[in-house]
């Protein structure tokens, strides 16, 4: 390490904790913040775009991390709350901390005084951050235009102080494990350390995942391990805040799979124009603190990131490694950055991790200002529209089709009888995306809409209710199912209410070709028409609808419960009398825009008692982690309203 020979004003030297198998970076710098200074442990995170620090407003028992330390808010004078509303910060499947917004001086270590924003925690638990090296971490995205809106971006404060020339645009990372220190410069480039194999990693944005746009990512071509491509044009990225291989579930799991089998063998990274290749004695690592203390685990853990490789320390420690940014003055006070990309260059006395180099050469020195503007891309959410046409596991097939919220469509049947079923609905919000699942409910009328042979189903309807999601497997509805049946079918089922749980997949370029219904309605008396009420308020007023030929029996009204009033539509048999039923089944369903929900009430008329008996399944749109909070189920037992 030559450190002597940097500018001192932008170089920030780091030390490594003890490794610990929890994903996150050993390397930290401690740099003070506050008046009078409080030293304090920070991760330089290329992985996050956002500042944070442990605080003083955790609990005792909250907070627990190795590093232990807590900035104390009451001791700085300059301390001072720009939001001090709590609220959750997720690292994503990494975990959650409680924060409130703050801002304070942050030192850096050779004297220069930056007003700084950041997160102060003031709640976390669990074993990933138990094991945590620093107390906070410093923000370095790839784009000034991706940073967190209440928090400082620590290499675009020191540009606008003029502490840090932008025309060298550039954070460089140089770590010696052995010797457990190194540094991260602001600022420059260190040339001595550039020469030799190296690979350049130009900057391109993952989207898979809306939200983390932020990441230092770039085009993988293949990931192999071994002689075996495990996956092909994918990202990669390099996390300064991280140190094991993460991202892709599918593609971790694959390679911890194939490291069990024996044969220790090679992770190989291909890029378009250069190579990365760690061995088994890289990505194999001692574990130094933490419950697996003293065992050596290979470093690969699955973090929902789909098609996303990422890595930090682990390849870090054997490479000088300079994030390059393109900076654009805005104005005499205002610098914006925009990622240009990752050089890398393997270090003379370790490991030679790049094996075959890139083409394109690292020229040191300045880089040009650009006084015009730069537009990066935006994010390419994934999302799903319920319009289309799905099957389950059962073979049915429904085509829906939605305008608005409202849903229609037809629905073929494999079980039971078979025929075309008349299907309504709705549904809540925006579609699915990966990070938020759709709530959707749909009921269906079992009165075959050909002319098939009358059978004891076409006076049964389903109320389904759950939510449409985007899985690895493509899209997918999961429905809680309810099926009303008023009357017996000999060999197939008796009289009585079945719950069943059905996943639907999207059928590519297929229609379904159901015969026509009369789209005019006419009104028809119904023992189902009227006004309902529960004992605790709730109330139903409905009107029953029927086509010419009396073949389904549609229903239109309003479900009113505490002042909120919403439209709901569904299906009722208007056969039942006529097929000497007691009971008349019915599958109502309604958005509630107040609660952000959308619900499915099935159940049946009692003609007899003249009473109306419905199970209400709810559904909310939900992080598809928490798919089994989706769908609440209730009961309401109305009466006639005089």
């Amino acid at each position: 390490m030559n450190s002597k020979s940097l500018p001192a004003t932008l170089v920030f030297p780091m030390q490594r904790g003890p490794f610990q198998n929890n994903g996150a970076s050993p390397w930290y710098c401690t740099i003070a913040l506050g008046t009078p200074a409080q030293s304090l442990k920070f991760s330089l995170d290329s992985g996050t775009n956002m500042s944070w620090i442990t605080s003083t407003l955790c609990t005792a028992d909250e907070c627990t991390h190795f590093a232990g330390g807590r900035f104390d808010i009451e001791a700085s004078s300059t301390f001072t709350y720009t939001d001090c509303l709590r609220r959750p910060y997720s690292f994503g499947p990494w975990g959650t901390m409680q924060v409130e917004s703050a801002s304070d001086v942050l030192t850096t270590p050779a004297g220069a005084r930056l007003d700084t924003q950041l997160f102060l925690a003031a709640a976390y638990a669990g074993e990933q951050f138990r094991q945590l090296d620093w107390d906070g971490g410093l923000g370095l995205p790839c784009s000034s235009a991706y940073v967190e809106g209440r928090s400082s971006f620590v290499l675009q404060t020191l540009m606008r102080d003029g502490q840090l020339d932008p025309a060298h645009p550039f954070v460089a990372f140089d770590w010696d494990a052995g010797k457990r220190n190194g540094t991260c410069q602001m600022g420059a480039v260190d040339p001595s350390k550039t020469q030799g194999s190296h690979l350049f990693l130009p900057w391109s944005v993952y989207s898979t995942l809306p939200g983390v746009e932020y990441i230092w990512s770039t085009d993988l071509k293949s990931y192999s391990i071994g002689e075996e491509t495990l996956a092909t044009d994918i990202k990669f990225a390099l996390d300064s805040g991280s140190s094991q291989f993460k991202g892709d579930d599918t593609l971790m799991r694959q390679t911890l799979a194939r490291i069990a089998a024996g044969g220790r063998p090679d992770i190989v990274l291909g890029f378009s124009d250069g190579e990365l290749t760690l061995g088994a004695d890289l990505y194999n690592t001692l574990i130094e603190e933490g419950p697996q203390k003293g065992q050596t685990l290979p470093q690969f853990a699955p973090l929902g990131l789909k098609d996303l490789a990422l890595v930090g320390s682990l390849v870090m420690e054997h490479c000088y490694t300079v994030y390059e940014y393109q900076v654009v003055k805005c104005n005499s006070e205002v610098y914006s950055l925009a990622p240009v990309g990752i050089w890398l260059f393997n270090r003379p006395d370790g490991p030679q991790i790049i094996t075959r180099s890139s083409s394109k050469l690292f020229v040191p020195g300045t880089r040009a200002v650009l006084s015009g503007s730069v537009s990066l891309p935006g994010p390419n959410v994934q999302s799903a529209c319920v319009a289309g046409t799905w099957t389950n596991d059962y073979g049915s097939v429904m085509t829906l089709e939605v305008t608005g919220q409202q849903v229609n469509g037809r629905y073929q049947s494999s079980t039971g009888s078979t025929g075309h079923y008349l299907i309504t609905g709705c549904l809540m919000g925006a579609g699915a995306s990966r990070t938020r699942n759709q709530p959707l409910a749909l009921a269906i009328n079992w009165h075959d809409l050909g002319d098939s042979k009358q059978d004891p189903s076409w006076n049964w309807v389903s109320g389904l209710s759950g939510q449409l999601s985007i899985t690895d497997q493509g899209d997918a509805l999961t429905l809680s199912h309810l099926l009303v049946a008023t009357s017996d079918f000999p060999e197939l089922a008796n009289r009585g209410s079945y719950i069943d749980k059905l996943v639907y997949r999207r059928i590519k370029k297929q229609s379904l070709l159901t015969p026509s219904v009369d789209n005019q309605p006419l009104p028809i008396e119904s023992a189902l028409a009227g006004r309902w009420v529960t004992s605790d308020g709730h109330s139903l007023v409905l009107n029953v609808y029927s086509d010419s030929k009396r073949q389904v029996g549609s229903v239109r009204g309003t479900f009113t419960c505490v002042g909120t009033r919403c439209e709901l539509t569904g299906f009722t048999d208007i056969n039942a009398v006529g097929s000497k039923l007691t009971r008349q089944s019915v599958s109502l369903v309604f958005a509630d825009t107040a609660k952000a929900t959308v619900s499915t009430l099935c159940g049946v008329l009692d003609l007899m008692g003249d009473t109306l008996s419905l199970l209400v399944l709810a559904s909310s749109a939900v992080a598809p982690a928490h798919a089994y909070l989706a769908t609440q189920v209730s009961s309401l037992s109305f009466n006639r309203a005089e």
